[in-house]
């Protein structure tokens, strides 16, 4: 904390807090000698809510001083450098200016690269293919920590993800993030679950990290999102009122395992097309509705809110926090699983 000089209004900075914490966390992975704790502080603060022309944008960045290495334990391919600097603030915002709009979705990463001059950035290809490991997956399945890489990863507005090599990582909560929330991982990780209760190995597994990296692209549009998973079997529910519920189910399980067994052209396309389609269905209005053994069965789905709740206008939160209570009341009868996103980030998963 800083104060002004006698007379001046007051200043109040826990800037320093960070670029401490920062500074051990990059002891931790070995860059802790390389003066660049206050430019990763500065990473950290403009990615916690980055907006480009009022829209947010997610860029997943990485920090490492061995860029052929870095994407070798990435996947990372065809890296395109973009430009340099100093190790200073200025840098790390001018990077981010150049680099975080082409860095959307699961297509391209941002790399910091440690040179005798500074930082050097730029950009590399990702596969965006969601029965592949992303790179921050692969960073947590390593186990050789020598390479010295730190991730840098918006989970929701003000929370942020710095990943280490074989396990290592700190969540960092900035201004208004609440400690006690929910992390949209460990909610999506939840949802997850609750999508392949009811299927059987390998197949379960598989089918479980299509959904959970689905899912996670899904939770980074501004939209909010509320999803209700039926069990096993159930073609629709009497609570549900209006919305698409479709004739014939789309069985993920079948197009994963198909992709598993003969992963030609047409089987990836058909898991592609699948993602998309569930991501554009979850950025609908209304709920999302699937069931427990891995089926996608409606989407722009209503219900009827009990009179009690309709009548209670002061109600904390809005009418998607309110769909959701109703989704966990019936947890457990109609439901085994209900989730809810609001516009804001915040994230909740009930589950039977």
């Amino acid at each position: 904390m800083s104060t002004s000089a006698p007379g001046d209004s007051p200043v109040l900075s826990f800037r320093h807090l960070l670029s401490d914490a920062v500074s051990t966390f990059l002891n931790e992975v070995g860059l802790g000698s390389a003066q660049v704790g206050d430019p990763l502080a500065e990473l950290i603060v403009t990615l916690s809510r980055y907006r480009e022309e009022g829209e947010p944008l997610f860029p997943v960045a990485f920090l490492g001083d061995d860029l052929e290495g870095m994407l070798r334990v990435l996947g990372g391919r065809e890296p395109v450098a973009i430009g340099e600097g100093p190790r200073t603030r200025e840098t790390i915002q001018r990077a981010l200016k150049q680099c975080a709009p082409l860095g959307q979705g699961r297509w391209w990463g941002l790399y910091l690269l440690l040179v005798p001059e500074g930082f050097a950035y730029g950009i590399f290809r990702t596969d965006p293919f969601p029965l592949v490991e992303t790179p921050l997956e692969r960073m947590r399945r390593a186990g050789d920590r020598s390479l010295r890489v730190v991730g840098v990863l918006q989970l929701a507005e003000s929370v942020i993800e710095l990943r280490g090599m074989g396990g290592l990582y700190r969540h960092v909560f900035l201004s208004g993030a609440r400690l006690e929330a929910t992390l949209p991982t460990v909610a999506m990780d939840e949802l997850a679950l609750a999508l392949t209760a009811d299927v059987v190995e390998p197949a379960k597994g598989l089918t479980r990290d299509f959904y959970r990296r689905v899912l996670f692209e899904a939770m980074q549009a501004a939209h909010g999102t509320l999803v209700a998973v039926l069990p096993k079997g159930s073609a629709g529910s009497p609570m549900f009122v209006d919305g698409v519920v479709l004739g014939e189910p789309i069985d993920m399980v079948a197009r994963v395992m198909r992709y598993h067994e003969s992963p030609d052209v047409e089987a990836a396309a058909s898991v592609s097309s699948a993602a998309q389609l569930l991501r554009g269905m979850m950025a609908t209005d209304g709920i999302t509705v699937l069931r427990s053994d891995g089926f996608i069965l409606g989407y722009n789905v209503f219900i009827r809110h009990p009179e009690t709740l309709i009548r209670e206008p002061a109600r904390v939160g809005g009418a998607r926090r309110r769909t959701y209570e109703v989704l966990c009341a019936w947890v457990g009868r109609e439901l085994t699983t209900a989730f809810f996103r609001s516009q804001d980030g915040a994230v909740a998963c009930c589950r039977d």
